[in-house]
């Protein structure tokens, strides 16, 4: 076969076609490889818009994380969403002029808390002074008791001195028949301070009995059903478990009597003739209630404070 003839067979492509392919394949390349570079850059762009995209966003997250509110605790006074209550002499001053003895009763115990402000303290004492005559028993001995604080006589019974030279007392000494406010004020350094406030169902401090080397005080607390006890490290700022309870427990596992605990916490239980046998060791009777106060086990009870141990014997 001729060569004209083999062109023409395979699509009548001579050398000049050829040539001018050859040449249109170069720039097809060139063209292909611009458009490549140009997909390159773009991508490029995309990937640096992403990123910052991105970042962006982190940053707005840890901002919006950063506004959310952080609460650790909510007291009951943020909750009202308003000032905490202060104390101010002023009310209790007028409250003495009022003619309600209930008011009265409470403004002159509340006066004590004067002490710290020697203006308003010499103001409550010329105050009070007419009270300490007053017709009403309760009144003229929270008179008195107000008076030997705030003149810082420091003589009424009701007051606790210990080793580390502070002074424990309540305040509407035996105001209910179950006792007194379960609240300890304690004067240090000549500074009035809250110092210990009885959670429920300790409504009432029935009883306060120092230890003989004063490091130590036992308080005896009630409510309206049952009584507990605990003792304060009053330097250290420490205190033991609530012990009446602690003891019928023991005391209930010994004897594998039916051991109920309530949801507020009353056990029908009581103490009594508390003593310190040393200055460590506290010891008292135990009236306990089991199996829905059906069963009354009566115990001798030893706490040693330092070392955390308590004794439970029965009575016979």
């Amino acid at each position: 076969m001729r060569r004209e003839e083999l062109y023409w067979e395979i699509g009548q492509i001579d050398d000049a076609l050829i040539e001018a392919a050859e040449h249109s394949g170069a720039k097809g390349r060139v063209r292909r490889s611009r458009f490549s570079k140009r997909w390159i850059a773009l991508v490029a762009c995309l990937i640096v818009y992403s990123s910052t995209a991105t970042a962006l966003l982190a940053t707005e997250y840890t901002k919006n994380k950063a506004a959310e509110p952080y609460i650790r605790y909510l007291t009951a006074a943020d909750m009202e969403l308003a000032p905490p209550v202060k104390y101010e002499a002023d009310k209790f001053l007028q409250a003495l002029a009022s003619g309600n003895d209930e008011h009265v009763y409470i403004a002159v115990n509340r006066l004590v808390e004067s002490f710290n402000d020697p203006q308003a303290r010499e103001l409550a004492l010329q105050k009070l002074q007419p009270f300490l005559t007053s017709d009403s028993a309760k009144i003229a001995e929270s008179a008195a008791f107000a008076t030997d604080i705030l003149s810082k006589s420091y003589q009424s019974p009701y007051l606790y001195k210990m080793a580390d030279g502070s002074i424990l007392f309540a305040l509407f000494n035996n105001y209910s028949d179950y006792g007194t406010q379960n609240v300890l004020w304690r004067i240090k350094d000549d500074v009035l301070e809250p110092y210990f406030s009885f959670a429920a169902p300790s409504m009432y401090i029935k009883e306060i009995l120092p230890s003989p080397d004063r490091k130590l005080l036992a308080v005896v607390t009630s409510s309206n059903k049952s009584e507990f006890v605990q003792i304060l490290d009053v330097e250290k700022g420490t205190i033991s478990p609530e012990l009446v309870e602690s003891a019928r427990i023991r005391h209930g596992a010994q004897r594998k009597l039916d051991t109920w605990t309530r949801s507020d916490h009353e056990n029908y239980s009581y103490p009594s003739q508390l003593v310190w046998k040393d200055n460590d060791t506290l010891a008292f009777e135990g009236s306990l209630a089991y199996d829905d106060t059906a069963v009354i086990e009566n115990v001798s009870v030893t706490y040693r404070f330092k070392d955390k141990v308590m004794e439970v014997q029965p009575v016979k």
